[in-house]
């Protein structure tokens, strides 16, 4: 598995991505329409094929997680519809402390929020060493958990 930075060359494998529950996340393809100039996408690819999709942000949304100015906001993680049940996302946020240290070396940590009725998210996250913190906020989606992985 490797994650890239996303670049136009990669449009038609956002095209052909696929979400069939939309409750907590959106469509790569619309995240990707307005994207402001703190998100870097990430595209994690199997071989050929894209499995998964995620931002690190490091702009101001992130101090509504932390006041750390060194952390990233990790956004929009998915997997493929296709994709699921196959151990991608749990490779791809395993892989996440080597690309962000290579990409962003003075970061030393990255928070998410959660929201609390994804059970499945809660669990992957806890899974490859993402600590709640045990704050929430309120988020557009709902309550959020908030979650902290030191890199």
């Amino acid at each position: 598995m490797k994650l890239i930075p996303y670049n136009q060359s990669f449009q038609s494998n956002i095209e052909n991505y696929y979400l069939k529950d939309l409750s907590y996340t959106a469509l790569p393809k619309e995240i990707l329409e307005d994207l402001p100039e703190t998100f870097l996408p990430v595209l994690c690819f199997d071989k050929e094929k894209l499995v998964c999709f995620f931002i690190l942000d490091s702009g101001k949304d992130k101090f509504k997680y932390t006041n750390d100015t060194d952390s990233l906001l990790l956004r929009s993680f998915s997997t493929d519809y296709f994709q699921t049940k196959k151990g991608f996302a749990t490779s791809a946020l395993k892989k996440l402390p080597t690309f962000t240290k290579r990409t962003f070396p003075t970061v030393n940590s990255i928070y998410l929020g959660v929201n609390i009725k994804n059970e499945v998210a809660i669990h992957l996250y806890k899974k490859v060493g993402f600590k709640d913190t045990k704050r929430t906020f309120n988020g557009p989606k709902g309550i959020q958990k908030v979650f902290i992985l030191i890199i």
